[in-house]
């Protein structure tokens, strides 16, 4: 028994408090890690909550100009249309 005990002791540690002490550095570790690949690949990746609502804005944009054209485009056809002498 004394064996026992003896071999569930590493150094006077208790194997809880090892337990414990190994899962905070991991925790550490991997919080790090993590921080460390956010800050690395934000440049790569970008912002894409700003970038669509960009692109929403472009395309409502390009969307309000195709439209003014077309009406200017059917305007000029029906202004010449009109103009236009039958014998």
């Amino acid at each position: 028994m004394r064996t026992q005990r003896s071999a569930v002791r590493l150094i006077g540690i208790p194997i809880k408090q090892m337990v414990q002490s190994v899962a905070q550095s991991i925790t550490a570790a991997v919080s790090f890690l993590r921080a460390y690949l956010t800050a690395r690949l934000t440049p790569v990746l970008g912002d894409e909550a700003g970038e669509i609502a960009s692109w929403v804005v472009v395309t409502a944009l390009v969307v309000a100009a195709a439209i003014i054209i077309v009406g200017i485009v059917v305007t000029k056809l029906t202004t010449t249309a009109t103009n236009i002498q039958t014998p």
